[in-house]
């Protein structure tokens, strides 16, 4: 039958050919049917090789001499399923009537050949012949309708299979394609006949550049292959591959539905066949597109089965050719080429379970990634006609890191062949290989684009590393310094590390590209953004020398790689696509499908990393440390140190969190809530937030894989918490405790101010009997004992004799010493003396022998009073018996104990006096008055009132302790109920205990800080003053005091200080000038609870001798002299604060270590004065985290420790020793609020970096400072804004000092040193201008030098406080100071002012309260008319030659007290006098 149509097309080409002869001999005028005629048998002819297409198609055979390539055989569907031979008959009888039809219109070409051939030359036959093809084509296309829909249902219901039979004409591959290429160019052929007919008026029109560019795919295709298969043996296993199947099955269907167009534009369907071209056409096109990624996965397969099959002899050449790499780019065609025969070499092995974007498929793809770029590099230079190839240096770089990958691919799997892998470590030319990549890479990490550098300088990086550290594992190896395991382990390591980039460097590639899309940032973004935190997270963990050295971690490695190329792959899937809905589900569930493979490898993790080595956090104030480590956490983002950037985001994710948390935990601490869960959930935040701080800062001080690790465990830990906060609602139910924010406006309109230790009941008939035993009785030199349990008031009882006006006239001198339970025998030597004789710096270094005998004398022909406070054993007094001389004058010795067996040991012929308890009605005065503050008790509170004072049980610290929680509260009826029914007087009978409990029951209606605040005074040492700016200081650092925008923190923390002493909790020791608490104190039994409440809240620990390993040591402070082994293990401590107070050399050399210690308060023990130097360097390395740092009493020698510039955390620094220098890392305390530097000699140099301390507000230096401007112009220096205190600064009359102390722009109070400007001009040596200083309220000089010009003092007007020495200016230089409006305190020390007369002018020192003159050689003071009204304190000391005070003076009618120490007789009767005129006046005398 194949016979019938070659005649039937043979006999076309004939008349064709006839009438191309006869157009050429005819004249123009008779040519003009000839056109026509040809176009009619050309279309006849295509119409017929469709329908012979259509016949061999069903019956399955062509036509091509014995050998044949492939074999298309039409199968329908039906044939499998229901119709069985029904199907197959009907396709036959469709053959059948093609056959037919061939054959009659063969018959018909006949006739007209035979017409042509017997009219030759006969002109007139044209008409005839014309006539006859129209009538062929009228046949035909009724046939065409007629078959029209046994076509439809034959096409629609067939699929296609290629068998390749072998013996096999590689050749053939050539026509066939070719023949399908010839058809479907018919096809489009036919459409565009059609277009200029009134049938074919459609708006549709193909594309000719998509049809011909399709036809150039399907001739490079044909080309490839044929180059490909050329020349192999086994030419049937290679045709029989996925990627020729795919091409020739390809084909047949784009064969088929040309047919199907064709029969549709015959049949009148002209747009419809229009449409179907054009859709086969652009299915072809994306079907054969090599930027396609499934068609390009077809070429690669065939490529590895190709090499398979012929290994090393397989070159890659031709699929190059057919990429036109060479086009694009010499060097991309050599990489691609080398990349493939890498690939082919190392065999990957797919499994057949694996997931699209694992470990090896995951590779493949990225393969074909690269593959696909290349060829769309060589489409942009096609599109754009460029001469110059695009810029490829990224895909060459792309290509190395793929190369890299597979030389670390090629040892792992070689890994359990020993032999193999140890080859592969030691063989060069392997190793050459890595070589050569990096220098590749170098190569083009050169051209690459701008906007690419650093993408280029990270691979370059990777790579660099990666050869560094293969090098080193061969040596380390072949030493046999490391195990294979760890060879293993480390290749996986650097394996992940270019993964684990790339995936980022692709995530974040998705990201951009789809940033403008709405419905992305929507959903997208939120699931790359857990993507991009998870490799973040496996960066940061996995490589690490642990898990080098481990045996049992290749699954985590080989886990973390498909994830990270899961990855890839994810982005690579969505790249591309336009955003739509079903592209976010998609990319949703894909996502969540990678996240949680990393959830396998965690359990592993979790057990490697162990869990975070802190757990003993304080339960105190945690809704404030949240805030504070808010604060801490912005600071940090402020200043952004490189060693976050990893976390950042996460980080800031993590501030945000804790910000709304803070407001959920403090309803929790503000309200009484009962609920459990919602108590338990606060309590896991605070936990959460301390572990998140110790995790954070270890991070940015110094990180390690397990800090990363904790990181996100944490943050996955605080979102559920958050998550599960934000479903709970805290309600305010009944009474509220007030909140710590309104405690500052309280205190202010309260205004009321505290006395020291203030009893108000009246004590006359106790006071009487100590006083009288005190100035009666034996001239002997007697002890007087007072005795009682803790509370009674025995130290209020003393201090009120003490301060008795019989007892101070009667005494030549007193002293005051607090003994306690430890007590340092120098330090109360030194504190007798001071009252005694007072102070010199000669006295501080004096050896204990040196005071005692200092003592004795100062006290010898003296009638004394010394009172020793809280003596616990016999040692004290045997320790000061010899001191105290005996002259036979009465003088005596007030002793307090809580032990009267103790007071009868001191001295057995004196009975001590017990002090009594307060009787019910005592104790309710005491109560009332402290509550009411003088208004009386209403009358609904009296019958309650009365019976809380009951409960007592006479003591009256528990009186003043229950008042402190009762005046803070509301005074209401039913509230005070509830108090007394808590004092249940069936339980605790012991007024000790009752005390304990009504103290824990004043803690517990304390507010947050407060609570933190009043813990933190068991820092300090028991019976000892506490300096309170020191407090304050400690407060600051800690985060205790709330910032607000209209208060200093100073001020606020005072106030705090205030509300503690108004709740009886807090004793005031010392006051200011300006009725300010200088120092407190905490009663005995207060700082028991104190210190008690520290430890089971975990606050504080506090360690003693005591404690182990410390009560084995021997007692001595001059070096570490154990009689045994000393090389003791450091002294472990997980303790949030720690107080120590020990020996020295046994804090030293115990070398403790606190990991999680964020305090460290040090008190030596013995030796106040730190004379041995300790290298205490090890702090730095031991206890990282400090806040704060006090070793004021360790002496570190000459050198301070750069490594103190570790401490990034700082806030309070104190420190002493022969100190020379700070050094420059000083610098690195970006937090660092108080600096005190304690110099043991001489002046100390800042360095230039103290500049940069912007968060200073606190700078002392003792002896004094000097700046080290380091050759710099002090102008370009930063300002310290925030300092507000500083001494003590040595600063040059001239030179630089009037711009450096521009520098403190905010000061309040300045303590300096002037001294004479080296400059000899007159102007240089005056006295500064100080007027800049705005803020500056308190300022102490010392000058040194030569007498200054009498250009006189330039003061701040806001100055309230001036201290002056060594200025030795005449005294009429005093009027300058007596102008300052503000003063309130001056004091002129040594050599402030010289001559004999300070002869006082009206309307100075209208403001002054305090004046005090000391060692000056004045004689004669005259006085205005109405001198210093407001003045209410006079302290004159060592002013020998001063005659008299002014007489004037008994007039000022708010003076309270004149002191005269140690001067004159002349002066003494002057001040006697003046107390005679005005009894109000209290004059106070001392003399030597």
């Amino acid at each position: 039958m194949a016979s019938s149509f070659d005649s039937f097309h043979l006999a076309l080409q004939e008349l064709q050919t006839d009438l191309d002869e006869f157009v050429e001999e005819e004249e123009e005028e008779r040519a003009s049917e000839l056109p026509r005629l040809s176009s009619n048998i050309d279309v006849l002819s295509r119409d017929w090789r469709f329908l012979r297409m259509l016949w061999e198609s069903i019956l399955g055979q062509r036509d091509s001499g014995d050998k044949q390539l492939v074999q298309l055989r039409l199968q329908h569907q039906e044939d499998l399923e229901q119709e069985g031979g029904e199907s197959e008959s009907k396709s036959h009888a469709l053959a059948l009537r093609i056959e037919a039809a061939v054959e009659e219109i063969l018959r018909d070409l006949v006739r007209l050949s035979e017409i042509k051939k017997r009219e030759k030359g006969n002109k007139n036959s044209e008409s005839e012949l014309l006539q006859l093809v129209v009538d062929c084509q009228i046949k035909t296309d009724q046939f065409i309708t007629e078959i029209r829909e046994a076509v439809d249902q034959h096409i629609s219901g067939c699929s296609f299979q290629v068998h390749p039979p072998p013996p096999v004409d590689v050749y053939f591959w050539t026509s066939f394609v070719d023949s399908v290429m010839l058809n479907l160019w018919s096809v489009h052929s036919t459409l565009h006949l059609f277009d200029d007919d009134e049938v074919g008026q459609v708006s549709l029109v193909i594309d000719e550049k998509q049809v011909f560019a399709s036809f150039k795919e399907l001739e490079l295709i044909r080309d490839y292959v044929l180059e490909t298969i050329r020349g192999h043996r086994d030419v049937t296993l290679i045709i029989s591959n996925a990627f020729p199947t795919r091409i020739a099955s390809l084909l047949v269907h784009v064969a088929n539905q040309a047919c199907s167009c064709w029969f549709s534009c015959k049949t009148d369907r002209i747009q419809s066949a229009k449409i179907k071209l054009t859709e086969l056409v652009k299915g072809l096109q994306n079907e054969i597109d090599p930027t396609n990624p499934k068609f390009m996965e077809l070429h690669l397969n065939f490529l590895r089965d190709l090499y398979s099959i012929h290994g090393g002899t397989f070159r890659v050449d031709s699929f190059c050719d057919y990429l036109h790499t060479w086009r694009a780019n010499i060097f991309l065609e050599q990489e691609l080429s080398s990349l493939l025969v890498d690939f082919f070499n190392t065999k990957l092995e797919e499994e057949e379970e694996e997931e699209p974007g694992t470990n090896v498929k995951g590779f493949f793809a990225e393969i074909i990634a690269v593959l696909v770029e290349a060829f769309s590099l060589w489409e942009l230079l096609r599109k754009q006609d460029e001469t110059e190839p695009p810029p490829c240096s990224q895909l060459l770089i792309k290509i190395c890191l793929l190369k890299a990958e597979l030389f670390l691919k090629g040892i792992l799997l070689n890994s359990n062949s020993n032999s193999t892998f140890s080859y592969m470590l030691f063989d060069n030319s392997y190793i050459q290989k890595l070589k050569d990549i990096l220098e590749n890479l170098r190569m083009y990490s050169n051209d690459i684009p701008t906007e690419k550098i650093e993408y280029g300088k990270k691979s370059l990086e990777l790579i660099e590393e990666l050869a560094k550290e293969v090098a080193f594992l061969c040596q380390s190896f072949e030493g046999k310094k490391i195990t294979e395991s760890t060879v293993k382990n480390s290749l996986f390591e650097l394996l992940l590390k270019i993964v684990l980039s790339k995936a980022e460097s692709v995530l974040m590639e998705l990201l951009s590209s789809k940033s403008g899309n709405t419905s992305f940032l929507a959903h997208g973004k939120e699931q790359i953004g857990l993507l991009l935190e998870q490799l973040n997270f496996i960066t940061l963990v996995l490589p690490n020398q642990q898990m080098k050295d481990r045996d049992d971690v290749e699954m985590i490695f080989v886990q973390a790689e498909a994830f990270a190329r899961g990855v890839t792959h994810f982005c690579r899937s969505f790249a591309s696509k336009k955003i739509t809905n079903d592209m976010i589900n998609q990319m949703i569930l894909s996502s969540s499908q990678l996240l949680q493979k990393v959830k396998h490898i965690k359990p592993k993790l979790k057990e490697i990393a162990n869990q975070i080595p802190l757990s003993n956090f304080p339960e105190t104030y945690r809704w404030g440390f949240i805030d504070f480590l808010v604060r801490n956490i912005q600071d940090l983002l402020k200043h952004d140190p490189d060693s976050i950037a990893p976390v950042k985001t996460h980080i800031e994710e993590i501030q945000l969190h804790l910000e709304s948390l803070s407001s959920f935990l403090l309803k929790i601490s503000e309200l009484d809530i009962q609920q459990s869960k919602v108590k338990d959930l606060g309590n896991h935040i605070a936990e959460l937030a301390y572990k998140l701080e110790y995790v954070i800062d270890s991070i940015e001080i110094d990180a390690h894989w397990q800090h990363f690790f904790w990181f996100y465990d944490l943050l996955e830990e605080l979102r559920l918490v958050a998550k599960q906060a934000s479903l709970i609602h805290v309600f305010t139910e009944g009474a509220k405790v007030q909140n710590s924010t309104d405690i500052s406006q309280n205190m202010v309109s309260r205004g009321t101010r505290p006395e020291i230790d203030e009893i108000l009941v009246d004590l006359r008939d106790e006071e009487e009997v100590i006083v009288n035993r005190l100035i009666r009785g034996s001239t002997k030199r007697d002890v007087v004992s007072i005795v009682g349990m803790p509370g009674m008031g025995k130290t209020t009882l003393a201090r009120k004799v003490y301060n008795n006006p019989n007892v101070t006239h009667y005494f030549h001198c007193r002293a005051w010493c607090t003994v306690s339970q430890v007590y340092d025998k120098r330090e109360i030597l030194l504190e007798i003396l001071r009252d005694v004789h007072g102070l010199s710096a000669e006295n501080h270094h004096m050896s204990e022998e040196d005071l005692e005998s200092k003592l004795r004398q100062c006290l010898l022909r003296n009638k004394y009073l010394i009172v020793m406070d809280d003596v616990w054993d016999i040692g004290a007094w045997s320790d000061l018996t010899h001191s105290l001389p005996d002259d036979c004058n009465k003088s005596r010795i007030l002793v307090t104990s809580r032990r009267r067996d103790l007071a009868l040991e001191i001295e057995p012929n004196s009975d001590p006096h017990s002090i009594r308890p307060f009787t019910v009605a005592e104790s309710w005065i005491l109560l009332e008055q402290k509550v009411f503050q003088g208004d009386g008790c209403p009358e609904e509170l009296l019958l309650v009132g009365k019976e809380i004072a009951q409960k007592c049980k006479g003591l009256p610290l528990s009186v003043v302790a229950i008042s402190g929680l009762l005046r803070r509260t509301e005074k209401r009826k039913d509230w005070w109920k509830k108090i007394a029914e808590s004092l249940s007087s069936e339980i605790f009978k012991d007024p000790e205990a009752r005390c304990m409990e009504i103290l824990e029951l004043s803690y517990r209606h304390l507010p947050g800080n407060l609570k933190a605040c009043f813990l933190y005074l068991g820092v300090f040492l028991e019976d000892k003053d506490i300096p309170v700016h020191k407090l304050i200081q400690f407060w600051l650092a800690e985060g205790f005091i709330q910032v607000t925008e209209s208060k200093s923190l100073e001020d606020i923390a005072e106030n705090y200080l205030m509300d503690l002493i108004n709740r009886s909790l807090v004793i005031i020791s010392k006051r200011r000038y300006n009725g300010k608490v200088k120092a407190c104190r905490l009663h005995d039994l207060i700082r028991d609870f104190c210190q008690s409440k520290a430890k089971e809240e975990k606050f504080l620990q506090l360690v003693t001798r005591s404690d182990e390993p410390y009560a084995s040591f021997p007692i001595s402070d001059y070096g570490f002299e154990f009689y045994y082994d000393h090389n003791i293990d450091p002294v472990m401590y997980d303790a949030y604060r720690l107080s120590i107070f020990l020996q020295r050399n046994h804090f030293v050399e115990s070398r403790p270590f606190g990991l999680g210690t964020r305090s460290l308060v040090f008190f030596a023990f013995t030796d106040s004065e730190p004379r041995c130097p300790y290298d205490i360097s090890f702090i730095c390395h031991n206890f990282k985290f400090l806040r704060v740092l006090d070793f004021e009493c360790i002496n570190m020698g000459i050198s301070f420790p750069d490594e103190i510039g570790l401490l990034v955390r700082l806030r309070y620094l104190a420190v002493c020793g022969y100190l020379r220098s700070v050094p420059e890392s000083i610098a690195n305390l970006r937090n660092l609020e108080t600096l005190i530097v304690k110099g043991l000699h001489g002046k100390i140099v800042l360095p230039y970096t103290i500049w940069h301390l912007a968060s200073l507000r606190h700078l002392h230096v003792n002896d004094h400072v000097a700046f080290n401007l380091d050759g710099k112009d002090p102008e370009g220096c930063f300002q310290l804004e925030n300092l507000v205190s500083f001494s003590r600064p040595s600063l040059s009359c001239g030179g630089d000092m009037q711009r450096i102390i521009r520098r403190f722009p905010n000061l309040c109070k300045l303590r300096c040193i002037f001294y004479e400007s080296r400059d000899s001009s007159h102007n240089c040596n005056q006295f500064p201008r100080l007027d800049v200083l705005t803020h500056l309220e308190s300022l102490n000089i010392f000058y040194y030098g030569r007498t200054l010009s009498s250009s006189g003092f330039i003061l701040p007007m806001n100055l309230k406080k001036l201290t002056i020495s060594e200025f030795h200016l005449p005294w009429s230089n005093i009027s300058a100071i007596g102008r300052l409006k503000n003063l309130q305190v001056l004091k002129l020390n040594s050599g402030a002012f010289e001559g004999q007369t300070w002869e006082m002018k009206e309307g100075e020192f209208q403001e002054l309260k305090f004046l005090k003159l000391d060692s000056l050689n004045i004689v004669h003071w005259k006085a205005a008319s109405d001198p210093l009204p407001k003045l209410q304190r006079l302290v004159l000391q060592n002013c020998k030659d001063l005659q008299e005070v002014p007489d004037d003076f008994a007039e000022i009618p708010e003076l309270e007290t004149i002191e005269v120490l140690w001067c004159g007789q002349s002066a003494e009767e002057s001040a006697k006098e003046i107390e005679e005129a005005n009894e109000d006046i209290k004059v106070l005398i001392s003399r030597l």
